[in-house]
């Protein structure tokens, strides 16, 4: 009797585990699907244009509950700062929404996808009112390069870079 209470203790818990993988990858959109280029560990070299001075960053980025955002959890550690990022697609809109948060400065994109040169295109604002234009290029899987311009509402640039990553092995 031991032996059968046991055995469908396991099976439940066996079919319980398989439902809830399938709910953890629900099937995406070909939209969504574009953004799986995003997903892993990433380690990112930014050069800042203006100063030449680098940083460092590691971003881990998944897949949210349902699968229908991107979450980033960014750490800077040559400034020792976090931020976060927040991708989707808006499919009334038919654009990607964006939204890149730290302690000083939350930004808002609006972002469209290029098949033809596998980039993403940013554009949108900061909480100063700034401005934003950056382009996600992906050379290959493992290999992604963007760049950034910030302007000023008086268009004057404020802040460029270009970064390079490269996603860790698994």
């Amino acid at each position: 009797m031991r032996l059968i209470t046991m055995t469908l203790s396991v099976l439940a818990t066996a079919t319980f585990a398989g439902n809830m993988n399938a709910d953890d990858t629900p099937k995406r959109s070909a939209e969504l699907q574009v953004l799986e280029r995003f997903i892993g560990t990433w380690d990112t070299v930014l050069t800042n244009k203006n100063t030449s001075k680098k940083s460092n960053t590691i971003e881990r980025r998944k897949w949210s509950r349902k699968g229908h955002f991107i979450l980033s959890e960014d750490f800077d550690s040559s400034a020792n700062k976090e931020a976060h990022f927040l991708i989707t697609y808006d499919t009334k809109g038919k654009l990607y929404r964006g939204c890149w948060i730290n302690e000083n400065i939350t930004s808002t994109l609006l972002g469209t996808w290029d098949e033809e040169n596998d980039s993403m295109k940013w554009d949108g604002t900061d909480s100063f009112g700034n401005k934003l234009a950056t382009t996600h290029r992906f050379i290959t899987k493992d290999r992604v390069e963007w760049s950034t311009v910030v302007t000023n509402p008086d268009g004057k640039v404020v802040f460029e870079a270009d970064a390079k990553q490269t996603r860790r092995k698994k």
